[in-house]
């Protein structure tokens, strides 16, 4: 009789677990083809934040270069060497490093960008007219107007050969 029984219960534990298999089944089809939906979104994702970061660090290095005062290097960050920005009177650049306004926007091709990065520049602009006094200010060190300002680069980015470049960098007081 207790035979009966436990082969009873065994059979009753092998049909629950067909039942229960066949929808897991299922399940487990229609993941995975999600998981390649999921892989492709996520995939693009990655390249997405690691173009972001790309450009977040050429700008860092724009920085470092323009404040030394490395025109080989600043021009090495160009897409065209010729169109290095002549930026006037700013003599130095500062930046929060991470300022909420900042903002970068890639192109759909991920090949072309656009950003806008708060800072604050130096600015040294030579006191006029020249004369004999500002002539001796000059020979000491000084004869120049310093400020300092608030305002936004505005820069166009590309992509080429799988590093980013900066194609024009202006400068924008607020």
């Amino acid at each position: 009789m207790n035979e009966k029984v436990m082969t009873t219960r065994r059979r009753l534990f092998w049909k629950a677990g067909a039942a229960l298999a066949a929808p897991l089944a299922i399940v487990g089809a229609d993941t995975a083809a999600g998981t390649a939906a999921n892989d492709a979104s996520l995939r693009e994702r990655v390249g997405r934040l690691e173009d972001e970061n790309a450009i977040r660090e050429l700008n860092r290095n724009w920085i470092r270069h323009f404040n030394a005062g490395a025109q080989p290097e600043l021009a090495r960050l160009f897409a065209d060497r010729a169109t290095v920005s002549d930026l006037g009177d700013i003599c130095g650049v500062a930046t929060d490093v991470a300022d909420p306004q900042d903002c970068i926007e890639l192109a759909a091709d991920r090949s072309t960008a656009t950003a806008c990065m708060h800072c604050t520049v130096r600015i040294e602009a030579p006191i006029e007219p020249s004369c004999t006094l500002v002539q001796m200010a000059r020979a000491q060190g000084g004869g120049f107007v310093r400020r300092t300002q608030k305002g936004v680069f505005e820069g166009e980015y590309v992509k080429r050969d799988g590093a980013w470049k900066i194609q024009r960098l202006t400068f924008r007081a607020t």
